[in-house]
This record gives C-alpha cells, structure tokens and sequence, in this order.
C-alpha cells in the first residue's frame, strides 16, 4: 500500500481480572473472520509462537508478581488498508512498542499478540499486555508517535532485505553465468588441444 499511513495506538480497556485477559486471548485467537467463519490465529510473544495454555500460565504468573497487575488490551493499527509488513515484521513492530512501555517506566510482566489480517479494510494487532501500572495519557501519545516510527523503520528494514536478496539473487546468477562461461571456455581449450596433437600424429 502506498501513501502515509494513521497508525494509532488504542487502549481499549483494561482490567485487574486474570480470567478476563485469559478471555481476550481466547477471543483475539479466534475472532470470526469477514466469512463469520471461526478462525484459530497463532498467537506470539516476544519470543515467537506460543500456545494459548502457555499464554494462560505467563498470564497467572503476573497476576502472581509482587505488587498489582494491569492487563491492558491493546490495539496497534497500522492505518487503513492491508498492512505491507510481513509477519515476522508486525511482530517485531509489535516487541518495539512493547519495549517502548518498559522505556517509559512501566514493567510489562509479560505480553502476548496476535495479527489480524482477515478483518475489515485494515489489518490490525491485538496485544493483551500485565503491567506494573496504568498507563497515562501523555504516554500513550508518546506510543503513537513511536509507533509511527517503528513501523517506518520495519518498512525500511523489509524493503532492504528485499533488495538484498534481489542482488544475491542476480550474484548467484551471475556466478553461473560464469561458470558457464568457464566450462565453455574449457571445452573449446580442450577440442583445440585435441586438434593439435592429432595433427601433430598425423604430420609425424
């Protein structure tokens, strides 16, 4: 997609209840799609995929941490219209700004996301995220403007590594191209060894 994109960064609601962020995990897994057809998304973290009963143990483990725990359901939305990062790329998108909450002061005990790409116009993150504390107002501006950031700096990572494997592509090309040339050049050295010697036979 081109044009500037509105990425906004969305605190819905957030709750002290462990078994109502368990059940926004449920819910942003397998949300219906535009179909109405069930869905089973892969959930992700920090680190990658996770199941949702490892999700659930992370959950309880910051409802147990010392002091209270907030769980916030976040939305990131990259603007109007499918989002052009890959996967691997919303999700770093996604550690960047949870990172920029720890930045802010605020422990995240732990995180869990998920994409959604099959809904509506615009492709969109939920995030189910324990913190230390809420969230303020001025914060959650600073995550809006970090956010837009971030996702231009994953656009310009992508599209680099893109060209990177473009290029390789063509040296790999190239180095055939060359070995061709080799064998080529190898074969006629080789048929004109052979003329001489026979003509040298044949004049002896």
């Amino acid at each position: 997609m081109t044009g500037t994109r509105s990425i906004s960064v969305v605190k819905t609601s957030y709750t002290r209840s462990v078994s109502q962020a368990k059940g926004s995990v449920r819910y942003m897994e397998h949300r219906h799609d535009d179909q109405g057809e069930r869905q089973h998304r892969p959930l992700f973290d920090r680190d990658g995929e996770l199941s949702r009963q490892e999700a659930y143990e992370r959950l309880d483990r910051a409802a147990e941490a010392e002091g209270k725990t907030y769980f916030y359901r976040v939305v990131l939305n990259p603007g109007e219209g499918h989002a052009d990062l890959d996967e691997q790329r919303r999700q770093a998108w996604t550690a960047e700004v949870m990172a920029r909450i720890e930045a802010q002061g605020n422990q995240v005990r732990d995180w869990v996301a998920v994409s959604h790409t099959d809904q509506g116009q615009h492709d969109h993150i939920h995030v189910v995220a324990a913190t230390s504390r809420t969230l303020q107002k001025d914060e959650l501006a600073d995550l809006r403007t970090f956010s837009r950031e971030a996702y231009g700096h994953q656009q310009e990572q992508q599209r680099e590594l893109g060209l990177y494997q473009e290029h390789d592509g063509s040296v790999q090309e190239l180095a055939r191209l060359h070995q061709h040339e080799r064998s080529y050049d190898e074969d006629r050295e080789y048929q004109r060894q052979q003329q001489r010697e026979r003509s040298y036979g044949y004049e002896r």
